[in-house]
């Protein structure tokens, strides 16, 4: 930068070093060894007229030209910045959401690391031309020299993945947020410093109660840590005393992950029945896709009941996704009936032969607001006449619990 300021003296008509050294307010042997580095890069050369005066060379006059031409100037630079780690980032705005959306979709808001507003100490020069060097900068010719002033336009998220990891004893609860599919130390830091875990209300529970059946399905249930070994295929040679039921029917444990595959298919490929029961009911999981594989099973004649309901109010479901429900329900009355009840601990599916009795929420996924998260379970039956009985007697129950909604 000095040897740039010696330039441009000299082709404003200082030729003095000592002058030089008083416009600069620098010691006169920083500026003298400028002047030699100028020098020596043929740039500056000594004047005739008296040897301790410097004049610019040819090559020196074509650069002190393209100083000329690069000079400061204050121009917006649309960034975004991440309130949680608090740093410039470089998350492109497409990929950002309004807060409407988020909540929608069942988020957690993760909080900021400070509540004042951002000051332009917080965006770096170091940090901006460090975001721009891959983009704008265009091989340097467009560097970031100091920050003015910032102004913050809109509150945006990045939908990110927050892990929740506790021990044995659940005597600690520990976080991971995965940003663009990696894990991201930074942010765990600064959820760390904000509180972790407690700050966001985040608590592990004991896990569910393992669903009891009747004896006859007791006796060939399969424990999930057992699946998919345990289950004979038709080329296996078992005894049909050792496992007198597996010929006419499946019953087995179902991990929380596989949940959201059975609901997926029970939407896309049920021929017959439908039915579903969960205490809440969430617009991240009667979105539009939800509500189109609906009524696609709808057109083709399948019978449809869906029933929600626990406490006295809805105030933990979402009145939009309660609505496209009803919606339905009025256009299918003939094959669509959707109930409240009055108040259901159940959480069932039951998709032509195949029935899901769990603790996972079908409708919600997230259903307590203290986000308590526990093991969810679930027991999945595949049997004509078991899952027939069972059928009727929810149809039983939703018609007997149901409320005005």
């Amino acid at each position: 930068m000095l040897d740039e300021f010696v330039i441009r003296l000299a082709d404003m008509g200082i030729h003095d070093p000592a002058q030089m050294a008083s416009v600069l307010g620098l010691d006169l042997k920083l500026a003298e060894s400028a002047v030699v580095e100028q020098l020596a890069a043929d740039n500056l050369v000594r004047l005739p007229s008296r040897k301790t005066l410097v004049g610019l060379t040819a090559q020196g006059r074509v650069m002190a030209v393209e100083l000329e031409s690069t000079r400061p100037v204050q121009r917006p630079l649309p960034i975004t910045f991440d309130r949680l780690a608090w740093a410039v980032s470089s998350y492109r705005p497409e990929f950002l959401v309004q807060k409407k959306e988020a909540e929608d979709a069942g988020l957690i808001i993760l909080p900021a690391a400070r509540s004042q507003r951002i000051l332009p100490s917080d965006v770096t020069v170091a940090s901006l031309n460090k975001l721009i060097s891959g983009s704008d900068r265009r091989e340097g010719k467009l560097d970031v020299l100091a920050v003015e002033r910032v102004s913050p336009k809109k509150h945006r998220y990045l939908p990110v993945k927050l892990l929740i990891f506790a021990d044995d004893v659940r005597a600690e609860v520990q976080l991971g947020v995965v940003v663009d599919g990696q894990l991201s130390p930074l942010h765990e830091r600064a959820l760390l410093s904000v509180g972790g875990p407690s700050a966001l209300g985040i608590n592990i529970g004991e896990p569910a109660e393992r669903l009891s059946l009747p004896d006859d399905l007791e006796a060939v249930r399969v424990p999930l840590t057992t699946y998919p070994a345990a289950i004979p295929t038709k080329s296996d040679e078992v005894e049909s005393a050792a496992v007198p039921l597996h010929s006419k029917f499946e019953v087995r444990d179902i991990s929380v992950h596989e949940h959201p595959e059975f609901l997926r298919e029970a939407l896309t490929g049920s021929a017959r029945r439908l039915l579903i029961i969960a205490p809440w009911v969430k617009n991240s999981v009667v979105d539009t896709t939800f509500i189109g594989n609906l009524e696609r099973l709808l057109r083709r004649k399948v019978k449809i009941h869906i029933a929600y309901g626990i406490g006295d109010d809805d105030r933990d479901s979402h009145e939009r996704a309660l609505s496209r429900l009803r919606n339905l329900a009025t256009r299918f009355k003939e094959n669509f009936t959707f109930a409240r009840l009055k108040n259901s601990h159940a959480k069932i599916l039951i998709s032509d032969r195949t029935w899901i009795n769990t603790s996972f929420n079908w409708l919600s996924f997230r259903g307590d607001p203290s986000r308590t998260y526990r093991m969810e379970e679930g027991i999945l039956i595949r049997s004509s006449s078991h899952v027939d009985e069972a059928y009727e007697k929810y149809l039983r129950m939703i018609e007997e619990q149901s409320i005005s909604s």
